[in-house]
């Protein structure tokens, strides 16, 4: 029980920073962990900003509970009809926006909050939403990255675990603990009645023994014997704790499963390919301007290339030309963000209402989007030519979308295919999977300061997100913090790489796969498991032996005492040319001094 002093202060310090108080008097004894686990935003993902609102369904308004970093600028409360809160209810895995233009939805809440990212995690329980994360602007203006989702799961499956242990929400519909729960207070003040007794697994109260049965055995002098073996020991609690976790992991399964898909929408990779268009449709003779609309439930978004600075009354013409065309097709659209770029510098002039002599507006049809539209300025009317020209440009133009769209849809499946093969939706490796998010999130950063393309960059990270997964499968709970190995559990181990680009292979490609199996060769060619050397061995797993290396020896989590940055340093110039690349280890150098 807690003390009612204790209560009371909780209380109070809520009441101080404007939260809400009557909305679960058992969230209001929760407070103090909630706000811990917030903070592992912060520490986790490097969140500078965040913010928790719980469902009140008295109001049905979400309540703020706890937040920091926000200062005044924090909401008190959103409804069901607030973008992120529609958002999240058709979509029930954590999603980010790394800029005002990539979700003209959230473009007001990230405006008002004065803030240019937002990564978000929905909290259901039995169905139903009963919760948001709200994080804002990661550390160093740095963009929120596809790991950071894993660990913003992570961090909801705690808060629900703890809701789920006082019944908040009615989230545990099977009680596992034998611990009593204490009824909370209603509303009134009266003392709500005692609750029902909850029946218990019929397990015993300590650990019993199960008595194998008789098992025939040869004799030396051939003769059978029936032998009975050792009896086996069965915890309850263990077997408790097992059926817990599992039934815990399956319900945050289940909830990805019942939800309608959420419409596709333009995202930055997008964005690259539409003003790459937008720069090519200027060429064309007389196009003063080149324009893609794009209207959104809370609001709507224009990107707009010209030849000069746009004159407000200019952009007004445009913008009152493109309504007029939707008019007349039965549509509409309300005010829009518009950004406005330059390509050529503004050295040609202003971009007046008198040169917009004609103004061309075409839907862009691709990739599932609606609302989306192409408009074209010309000084004077574009001859058959130039006619011909912009129909090409726009197929190109829609063309481009679609297949930035199916690479993200690729990407994002290869991600979340990478994460079960890590960590299956029954299990968990906590050691395993924190080596691995610190191993990719170092060769992410380190193929970028290499200069390599964005698709050899996700092979790279993928290769070292899963380099390890072959583990799991070999005892690795056992022998992971084992010091004295033995020969034959060293060649057990050392097989993980053939296990796991096996299991790779079919779902994640070939590449990743060769990266994986490749990962503990020396560019000596005294590796494993092929010996092959130098650049026979793929870079991705050339530059995963390195930040593997640093991580494991400098990680102050590992079962060994961890070394200075200074001395893992040193290892690897050591290393140079007999374990490691010597090109890549001499530039892995100038990306730590770098402060990488």
């Amino acid at each position: 029980m807690i003390p009612a002093a204790t209560v009371e202060t909780s209380r109070s310090l809520s009441q101080k920073h404007g939260y809400n108080t009557v909305m679960h008097p058992e969230v209001d004894e929760l407070r103090p962990k909630l706000k811990e686990i917030l903070y592992d935003c912060a520490v986790d993902i490097r969140a500078t900003k965040a913010a928790l609102y719980l469902l009140d369904s008295s109001v049905k308004k979400f309540e703020l509970v706890t937040e920091f970093g926000f200062r005044s600028a924090v909401r008190q409360a959103a409804t069901f009809s607030d973008p992120l809160i529609d958002r999240c209810q058709r979509g029930r895995t954590p999603f980010f926006v790394n800029s005002i233009a990539a979700d003209p939805r959230l473009s007001d809440l990230l405006f008002e909050g004065s803030t240019q990212r937002l990564l978000a995690v929905p909290l259901y329980s039995r169905g139903q939403l009963v919760g948001v994360i709200d994080m804002r602007d990661k550390a160093a203006q740095q963009p929120f990255e596809q790991p950071d989702l894993g660990k913003a799961q992570s961090i909801g499956d705690r808060m629900m675990s703890l809701f789920t242990a006082k019944n908040v929400f009615n989230q545990r519909f099977i009680t596992i603990s034998d611990v009593d729960e204490i009824a909370a207070p209603s509303r009134s003040g009266a003392s709500a009645p005692a609750p029902a007794p909850v029946a218990q697994p019929a397990f015993p109260p300590a650990p019993s023994l199960i008595q194998p049965p008789l098992l025939p055995r040869e004799t030396n002098d051939n003769r059978t014997t029936l032998v009975r073996p050792a009896p086996v020991v069965v915890d309850p609690a263990a077997i408790t704790a097992r059926i817990s976790s599992v039934v815990t992991r399956a319900r945050v399964a289940a909830m990805k499963i019942i939800v309608p898909t959420t419409p596709p929408s333009i995202g930055e990779p997008e964005m690259g390919v539409i003003r790459e268009v937008l720069r090519s449709m200027l060429f064309l003779p007389n196009a003063v301007a080149a324009a893609v609309s794009a209207t959104g439930t809370s609001g709507a978004m224009q990107e707009i290339s010209a030849r000069g600075t746009m004159a407000p009354e200019a952009l007004d013409t445009l913008q009152s030309k493109l309504q007029m065309w939707l008019t007349k097709r039965g549509e509409s659209t309300g005010p829009m963000r518009t950004s406005v770029q330059t390509p050529f510098g503004a050295g040609a002039g202003p971009v007046t209402p008198d040169q917009l002599h004609k103004v061309f507006t075409a839907p862009v049809v691709t990739g599932g989007l609606r609302g989306v539209y192409l408009t074209v300025a010309f000084s004077e009317a574009p001859d058959r030519n130039a006619h011909e020209m912009l129909t090409a440009l726009l197929s190109q133009l829609q063309v481009g979308i679609e297949h930035s769209m199916s690479r993200t849809t690729v990407t994002n499946m290869r991600n979340r295919m990478a994460e079960e093969l890590l960590e299956p939706q029954f299990t968990s490796f906590p050691d395993l999977r924190r080596h691995s998010e610190s191993v990719a999130g170092r060769c992410e950063q380190f193929a970028r300061f290499l200069g390599l393309s964005p698709e050899d960059i996700e092979v790279v990270r993928l290769t070292a997100l899963v380099h390890d997964i072959g583990m799991r499968l070999l005892e690795y709970e056992r022998l992971y913090k084992k010091r004295d190995v033995s020969a034959d559990e060293l060649s057990l181990l050392r097989e993980h790489v053939t296990v796991g680009a096996a299991m790779v292979e079919p779902l994640l490609g070939v590449d990743i796969a060769r990266g994986v199996l490749s990962h503990h060769e020396r560019y000596d060619g005294r590796g494993y498991p092929n010996e092959l050397q130098a650049d026979e061995i793929p870079i991705s797993a050339r530059i995963l032996a390195l930040c593997d290396s640093y991580v494991a020896m400098t990680d102050p989590n590992t079962y060994q005492m961890p070394e200075t940055h200074e001395d893992a340093m040193s290892a690897i110039a050591r290393g140079a040319g007999g374990q490691y690349d010597p090109d890549l280890a001499a530039r892995f150098a100038e990306f730590m001094a770098a402060g990488r």
